[in-house]
């Protein structure tokens, strides 16, 4: 037997162990689980493939008699439903599958494609042959369903014939169903295409509505594209986006859990991905299986049709644990879904790729089954760890709610649906996860989200109440689990939970309201008041650290006692004044939204408008075309201090939001006035804290815009007892900023390190100070090919510096403190396929996506005080490879954001004067080790 990488990289012995799986007699049947494989069929004599087979217990196998009366003769493994000798319009006697019909009706699996993902699921262990598959104590049932037509390499899914197939399955008990198929994504998506896709979409929805005690694991494709683009122009992607919660779509990674690429033929070849599609991944890269005697038996195959069998083995053995098919109810295969998406291994190279930035881990997915059989609990993921917890056991944010108006389609609940568009946004500070009352109904999409704060680990239970609210219509998720309730009615139902450790937990509620009267409330049950159901208060707690230094940042001191304001313009307050917010906030921290213009000030203290104004533009400065509104965002950071006492916040708006290391402070939206108190906070002591603080403003207006503090007197009333409020800027010590006392002695330009890329961290460059393989410096190791005078253009390649080293992959960061701007707001880069950054006073203002795509936000203008005082942003480039032409073709090209008359852009050039280094950023040109 080979034992391939994968079987240990999601850690399949672990979840036989805790089974009980006899490794001396794996395959013996411990479950009534049933594997309905959908696809080519399998070669079922192949010698690792024997005793893996579902056996039908109505039909005696070989007797040439339909002994079950379903009209398939011999169908003692299962059945072909393939055109065009099995369609429906033919006779299906002759379209059983067993141990010999081959030998009379002629059906065999072709294509292999079939047998390859038999041999993952169900190959026999310890045969001295072969492979392990992963499920080996269950059974896989063929469904053959490929139109082989014109030929094995054109062999197709048809939708019609899946459905048949499904019909079968099920009622011979399958309730898993491996589908490795789907559309190309690339040349599939097409008006022409159209209505034979949604056709699809629908016939599936329909079939998997229907079988709602069965889950559907799907195929990704491998077509290298984001599938969330792809339902965002209208398309769909079947069976992988068909949006039933009993479908969980799968990608692909990599040996080294990276997600699957490469580039082979001139092509990009990869896992389809989505954030809000892909539910998950699995390894789907030289994958060792099962196939044709012709091909050795045995061969290494890649692709997301390898890594869907593997999620589906693993759905096998979780619905073991739980207690076999034959307990399988509605609320099943979400439970299924939620412990494999839930129980993966967490990797960094993932994170926005997939709903779940997590591989597959077949052996955590069991233990959480098994502990959901004994306990009746879902054990919930943890998202943001604090400091010390506290007495209150449980609290909450506010809830933030983004609206989306459009037609209800499929119910999906996600933001990529093409039939809505953003409507509003908004934020409740109240004090229990009570909806009612709400701005819209019918036509509109609802998602709120807070943080739940549990300092007790433990037993938790929720209630949900509703009125008016069908329940198809919302979902709430805690932690990454969408919850499966045990309903008493539709208005009525609880779940039990487990909160493994204290910290925060994200909690996200969507809802298709039915209409504005549609309410519904969720009730809690605690360690310390199990026998009573209440709402939790709010949480004006904030404990954990600030994200106050990226991977890349220097982290320079001292840091500087300022606010970086970044801002827009606009010419009315209709957009503003509440209740018809359109939320100027509405994706907080999104810089794309807020690029006019950015400067620095001391404090965040206006008495007016126009003293907001003036500190902005500058003494009689103006905005551009007679604009009277201006709305942005001020950040800073409070340096470690000692805080003896609460502390009161005064937001001066009216239009203002206060977040404190990510976390809703408070919201104020008002037309009657200008200014509201938070109750008291408590900020931990002696760490750095983040604030974010959104405002809109009018620039004629007399009432101040400002955020000012003070200390607690105990009190955690609004309006309460506090002390005099007062600037915050002798407290600040703001991060991705440097005021030098002297330049004339610093390095110019850009410091430069790379690193020989290993896959696990594809997704960002190493963290500042991480020692490079190689160091150079802009413009001191120009090549002479693009000097600009005494000055570089942004344009080399990696071989024009070090023509020795042929790294396949690798990773490159830039940095300078920068006191200009990104003319235009636009940037770019030049590259073949794969992920570039930049970031500006630690903000990404331009992101090139693993597919090509580009997003520019960077601000338009820059307006920084000169002199003494003159202040320096953070301004970071980074290239991560994603393919071996990098090293000999790719060109570290950025443009400037400036466009000749012919439409060709310009190459950003260092700039010795606005461009400045600390003198720890000197290295040598030399590698320091080649690799």
């Amino acid at each position: 037997m080979q034992k391939a990488y994968w079987f240990d990289q999601i850690n399949v012995t672990g979840a036989w162990r805790q089974l009980g799986l006899n490794i001396s007699d794996p395959q013996r049947q411990l479950s009534d689980v049933v594997i309905a494989v959908t696809d080519s069929g399998s070669l079922v004599d192949h010698g690792d493939l024997i005793g893996s087979f579902w056996n039908n217990p109505d039909e005696i196998d070989g007797d040439l008699t339909d002994n079950d009366g379903n009209t398939y003769i011999d169908d003692f493994y299962g059945a072909s439903f393939s055109a065009p000798s099995c369609s429906i319009t033919n006779n299906t006697t002759r379209c059983g599958i067993g141990r010999n019909t081959s030998s009379w009706n002629g059906i065999i699996d072709r294509v292999l494609h079939g047998t390859k993902i038999a041999g993952i699921i169900g190959a026999e262990p310890n045969n001295d042959f072969g492979l392990a598959g992963m499920a080996p104590n269950l059974r896989q049932m063929i469904l053959k369903v490929t139109d082989e037509t014109f030929g094995i390499g054109d062999a197709t899914f048809p939708f019609s014939d899946i459905v048949r197939a499904v019909d079968y399955a099920y009622g011979k008990g399958a309730r898993i169903f491996s589908m490795s198929f789907g559309p190309n994504a690339k040349t599939g998506m097409t008006a022409a295409s159209k209505p034979g896709l949604d056709a699809a979409s629908s016939a599936y929805q329909t079939l998997f509505t229907k079988y709602d005690s069965a889950l559907f694991v799907a195929a990704a494709g491998n077509e290298w594209t984001n599938l969330d683009t792809i339902r965002a122009k209208n398309y769909s992607y079947p069976p992988c986006t068909v949006g039933t919660p009993n479908v969980i779509c799968v990608g692909a990674t990599t040996v080294n859990d990276t997600i699957f690429y490469t580039f082979q033929m001139n092509q990009d070849i990869g896992t389809n991905w989505g954030p809000n599609t892909v539910d998950m991944s699995a390894p789907g890269m030289d994958i060792y299986t099962t196939d044709s005697p012709f091909n050795g038996n045995f061969s290494t195959v890649s692709g997301t049709s390898y890594s869907t069998p593997m999620v589906a083995a693993a759905a096998g053995l979780v619905l073991s644990a739980l207690g076999g098919q034959t307990r399988a109810t509605p609320q099943t295969p979400a439970l299924i879904k939620n412990i494999l998406v839930t129980n993966g291994d967490n990797l960094q190279s993932l994170q926005g790729y997939f709903r779940s930035g997590r591989r597959l881990n077949v052996g955590n997915a069991v233990a959480a089954a098994l502990v959901l059989a004994r306990t009746n609990r879902t054990s919930v993921q943890l998202s943001r760890r604090f400091g010390n917890p506290l007495a209150t056991g449980l609290s909450f944010q506010g809830w933030e709610y983004t609206w989306w108006k459009g037609a209800y389609a499929d119910g999906r609940f996600d933001s990529s649906d093409a039939s809505y568009t953003f409507a509003d946004f908004h934020v409740r500070n109240q004090p229990t996860s009570s909806f009612s009352n709400l701005r819209y109904g019918s036509g509109y999409k609802l998602m709120a989200t807070a943080w739940a704060r549990i300092d007790t680990a433990g037993f938790y239970s929720i209630q949900f109440r509703s009125t008016n609210l069908s329940p198809k219509n919302w979902q709430l998720t805690v932690g990454e689990n969408p919850l499966v309730w045990t309903l008493t009615d539709n208005t009525l139902g609880t779940v039990d939970l487990i909160f493994p450790e204290a910290g925060y937990y994200n909690m996200t509620l969507w809802m298709y309201p039915d209409n504005s009267t549609s309410t519904i409330n969720f009730l809690w049950q605690t360690p310390g008041n199990a026998s009573v159901w209440w709402n939790p208060p709010l949480n004006w707690v904030i404990q954990d650290t600030a994200d106050t230094g990226r991977y890349y940042d220097p982290n320079l001191t001292p840091k500087p006692a300022l606010w970086h304001v970044v801002w827009n313009e606009t010419d009315s307050w209709t957009n503003f004044s509440s209740p018809d917010s359109k939320a100027y906030f509405a994706l907080n921290k999104d810089p794309g939204l807020y690029r006019t213009m950015q400067t620095t000030v001391s404090d965040f203290f206006f008495p007016s408008g126009n003293d907001l104004k003036n500190a902005l533009y500058g003494i009689n400065g103006m905005p551009s075309n007679s604009q009277t509104v201006l709305y942005g965002y001020a950040r800073a950071n409070l340096r470690p201090t000692n805080y003896t006492t609460a502390m009161s916040f005064r937001l001066q708006g009216p239009n203002t939001r206060l977040y404190i290391n990510d976390q809703v402070v408070f919201d104020f939206q008002s037309n009657s006035s200008n200014m509201i108190v938070t109750p008291c906070v408590t900020l931990q002591s002696n760490v750095p804290h983040e604030i974010y603080y959104y405002f809109a403003a009018r620039i004629n207006a007399t009432n101040p815009v400002a955020l000012t503090w003070a200390q607690c007197n105990g009190t955690t009333a609004f309006g309460g007892n506090s002390g005099v409020y007062t600037s915050m800027n002798t407290s600040l010590a703001t991060s991705y900023f440097w005021i030098p006392t002297s330049i004339s002695n610093l390095p110019r330009g850009f410091r430069c390190d790379a690193w020989a890329a290993n896959y696990t961290r594809l997704g960002t460059t190493l963290p500042y100070g991480t020692p490079s393989n190689l160091t150079w410096m802009y413009p001191r190791d120009c090549p002479d090919a693009y000097k600009s005078g005494s000055e570089c253009r942004m344009q080399t390649k990696l071989k024009d510096l070090f023509p020795d080293v042929t790294w396949p992959l690798w990773n490159i960061r830039c940095f300078t403190y920068y006191a200009g701007s990104i003319t235009n707001g636009t940037t770019g880069a030049a590259i073949p396929n794969g992920v570039i950054f930049q970031h500006l006073a630690g903000a990404r203002v331009f992101n090139q996506a693993i597919d090509g795509s580009r997003y520019n936000c960077a601000p338009y203008n820059t307006r920084f005080p000169s002199g003494q005082n003159q202040p320096y942003q953070l301004y970071v480039i980074e290239w991560v490879a994603q393919s071996p032409q990098w090293n000999t073709a790719a060109a570290q090209t950025i443009f400037d954001g400036v466009t000749d008359s012919n439409g060709n852009s310009y190459i950003l050039t260092t700039n010795s004067t606005a461009m400045i280094l600390p003198v720890a950023a000197l290295g040598n040109f030399n590698p320091l080790a080649v690799v």
